[in-house]
């Protein structure tokens, strides 16, 4: 696990605000929080960890369609890392799969959901 990157302090902030009173987050509120800020999937899992130890519940979406992105961006990113050498970024991500960076994103971070 990494430790939160401090330009992603703010963001954290603005969740636990905004989550005082129902003590959960959603991926979507996750991934407008970051906008279109260039993250990696440890950023995003910093960000998760450190909710959850903000006592946050970080819960998936309602609908299949983080699920379908899911499966859209796993392999995209699997075969750019191999062609690239790197993690891929959203940009590049999203061009392959031609979702939304912000739907690349939010896949990214339901992920992490899902592996913990």
């Amino acid at each position: 696990m990494t430790a939160l990157p401090p330009r992603l302090e703010p963001v954290l902030a603005r969740l636990l605000a905004d989550s005082e009173g129902s003590r959960k987050v959603t991926l979507d509120d996750v991934g407008e929080a970051i906008g279109v800020a260039a993250v990696s999937t440890d950023d995003v899992d910093a960000l998760l960890t450190a909710l959850e130890k903000a006592g946050r519940a970080v819960v998936g979406p309602e609908g299949a369609r983080g699920v379908g992105n899911l499966r859209r961006v796993l392999p995209a990113a699997r075969a750019l890392a191999a062609s690239l050498g790197r993690a891929p970024t959203p940009a590049e991500l999203a061009q392959k799969t031609g979702l939304s960076e912000d739907d690349v994103r939010h896949a990214l971070a339901l992920g992490q959901v899902m592996g913990r």
